[in-house]
C-alpha cells in the first residue's frame, strides 16, 4: 500500500494532529498552508497530506494517516464526492484515530465532529473483521445431528450410492460372475440376496474382452426370464488414468441415460489391470491418477463404480498393487471358491460407513445357452443369490482333487443318514440331491456320486444300498 503525499512528514509524536486536504484543489491547498496559513491557523508548520484527484482514484490503496495517529483534521478543497470522505473517514478509523474533524472551508468556525463517527465505524470494522475470521466453507454439524439419515445404496448392504467398491480375488476365483449378477440385478431392479436394489441402467466395461460377459449375462436372462434391454457393455478397456478416456466415459454415460430413459447406477470396471492403461499398479502415484479419474466418472454420472481386481500372490494380504487403492474404497470385497467347487465365498473386507454384511456363501449352476455348430452344447454359470453357510473341507474329502460342492453336498447327505441309521441306498440320495439342487441335481447325481465311488469314500451292493469306507 503507498503512502500519500507528505504522509511521512507527520511528527512520530501521535498526539500531534494530522492536516489532510481533500478534494479537486488539493495541492494548492496544502501549498497555502505549508506556505503561512498552517501557522496562522493552528500554529502548524508540517507539510499536510493531500489528496488530489489522482489519489482520491487509489484511496483504497493508499495511506492516508501513520497507525496509532491520535487526532486528525480534514479539510474539503474543492470537489469531491461523498463516498470518498466517507473512504476518508473508514481509513482514519481503521488507522486509530479517535478525535477528528471535518472542515468544510477555510475558515469554517462549525466543523463536523468525527469522534462518534470515527468509534461506529471502528466497532464496524471489528465486527467485519471478526466475522471474516469466522467465515469458512467447510459443512459443520453438530453432534448427532444426522444419525437417522439412512444411506443410499447400489445394492443394500453391498454396494452404497455413487462409491466407489471394489471385489477382489484370485484368477478362477468367479470374480466376473459375481459382477454380472450385481450388474444385472441392478438393472432389473430385482433384489440379490434378499437385499433391494436402486434401479437403473448399467454399463460394464468388458476390459478383458471375449465372449463370456455376453454369455454370462444371457446364462442371468434365461434363469430369471428377464431380457436386459438397459445393461450396456463398453467392448474395450477404458483407462480412467486418461482425461480423453474419462471423458468419453462420461459421454457414453449421458448416451446410455438418453437411451434408456434411467439414470446409470452402475459402472462395473472388469479389471482395473486391464484398464491401467500400463501404469504400475504398485506406483502410489500412479494409482491416485486412476482413483481420481474414478472419481470424476462417479461424480459427473452419479453412479456406483465397482472395479473388478485381483488379489496379490498371497492372497490372504489383500488385493493386488497400491495400498492407496484399497485406502479410497468404500467398500471391498474378498471372493474365493469354496474347495474346488462351483460355489463363492464372499467376505467383506471394508465397509466404510455401514455394518460389514456377514461371510456367506453363494452356489453357482450352470444354464445350458445353445448348441453350436459342432453339436457341441455351449452353458454358462449363473450365481445363486441364496446365502448359506460357508461349508469348511470336510477332513474325509481333504485328499480328494477337484473336488466341488456338488460332491461335498452329496457326502453329507450319505454321512448323515449313516449316523442316523436312516435308510441309504441310492434312490433315497438322489431324492435328497434332487431336493436341494432341483433338475441339476438330478442330472448331476450319478457322475457326483461315481466320484465319490472312484475315490474309495464309498461303496455301492447290487442292491444299491451305500457304505461308507
Amino acid at each position: 500500500m503507498k503512502n500519500a503525499p507528505n504522509l511521512k512528514h507527520l511528527p512520530k509524536e501521535k498526539f500531534t494532529e494530522a492536516v489532510i486536504f481533500a478534494g479537486s484543489d488539493a495541492y494548492a491547498h496544502a501549498k497555502g498552508w505549508e506556505e503561512g496559513l498552517g501557522k496562522q491557523i493552528a500554529e502548524d508548520t508540517t507539510p499536510p497530506v493531500y489528496l488530489g484527484p489522482k489519489q482520491l482514484g487509489e484511496l483504497d490503496n493508499l495511506r492516508i494517516v501513520d497507525a496509532g495517529r491520535r487526532c486528525a483534521r480534514v479539510y474539503i478543497a474543492g470537489d469531491i464526492e461523498p463516498i470518498q470522505i466517507n473512504s476518508i473517514a473508514e481509513k482514519l478509523a481503521l488507522a486509530g484515530v479517535q478525535d477528528a474533524k471535518l472542515y468544510k472551508g477555510i475558515p469554517d468556525h462549525e466543523p463536523e465532529d468525527w469522534r462518534e463517527y470515527l468509534s461506529r465505524l471502528r466497532e464496524q470494522v471489528e465486527v467485519s473483521v471478526r466475522e471474516e475470521s469466522f467465515r469458512h466453507s467447510l459443512p459443520l454439524s453438530v453432534g448427532s445431528d444426522g444419525y437417522d439419515q439412512e444411506q443410499d445404496y447400489t445394492l443394500k448392504s453391498y454396494l452404497p450410492a455413487n462409491s466407489l467398491s471394489s471385489i477382489y480375488g484370485p484368477s478362477g476365483s468367479y470374480k466376473s460372475f459375481l459382477a454380472v449378477s450385481w450388474a444385472c440385478h441392478v438393472a432389473a431392479g430385482m433384489k440379490w440376496a434378499g437385499k433391494s436394489v436402486s434401479a437403473g441402467a448399467v454399463m460394464y466395461v468388458v476390459g478383458e474382452g471375449g465372449i463370456g460377459v455376453p454369455r454370462r449375462i444371457k446364462a442371468w436372462e434365461k434363469k430369471h426370464g428377464v431380457k436386459l434391454n438397459n445393461l450396456y457393455l463398453v467392448n474395450r478397456p477404458v483407462f480412467p488414468v486418461r482425461r480423453e478416456e474419462m471423458q468419453e466415459m462420461i459421454k457414453a454415460a449421458r448416451d446410455v441415460k438418453s437411451r434408456t430413459g434411467q439414470p446409470v447406477r452402475l459402472i462395473v470396471v472388469d479389471t482395473l489391470a486391464r484398464c491401467f492403461g500400463g501404469n504400475d499398479e504398485n506406483d502410489a502415484r500412479d494409482m491416485g491418477a486412476f482413483i481420481e479419474g474414478c472419481d470424476v466418472i462417479k461424480r459427473e454420472t452419479g453412479a456406483t463404480l465397482l472395479v473388478v481386481h485381483h488379489s496379490g500372490k498371497d492372497d490372504t494380504k489383500g488385493a493386488r498393487g497400491s495400498s492407496a487403492f484399497r485406502a479410497a474404497l468404500d467398500a471391498e470385497f474378498n471372493i474365493r471358491r469354496e474347495g474346488d467347487g462351483g460355489a463363492i465365498i464372499l467376505t467383506c473386507t471394508k465397509m466404510k460407513d455401514a455394518e460389514e454384511p456377514k461371510q456367506a456363501a453363494f452356489d453357482l449352476r450352470p444354464v445350458e445357452l445353445f448348441t453350436d455348430r459342432d453339436g457341441e452344447l455351449i452353458s454358462s454359470l449363473v450365481v445363486q443369490d441364496l446365502p448359506r453357510e460357508a461349508r469348511e473341507p470336510d477332513p474325509e474329502l481333504a485328499d480328494i482333487k477337484h473336488l466341488t460342492g456338488n460332491h461335498a453336498a452329496l457326502w453329507q447327505s450319505i454321512r448323515s443318514r449313516k449316523a442316523k441309521g436312516e435308510p441309504c441306498n441310492v434312490s433315497v440320495i438322489r431324492d435328497d440331491i434332487t431336493a436341494l439342487f432341483g433338475e441339476n441335481g438330478r442330472k448331476g447325481f450319478k457322475r457326483w456320486l461315481d466320484k465319490l465311488v472312484r475315490e474309495n469314500i464309498i461303496s455301492i451292493d447290487d442292491s444299491g444300498d451305500i457304505t461308507i469306507i
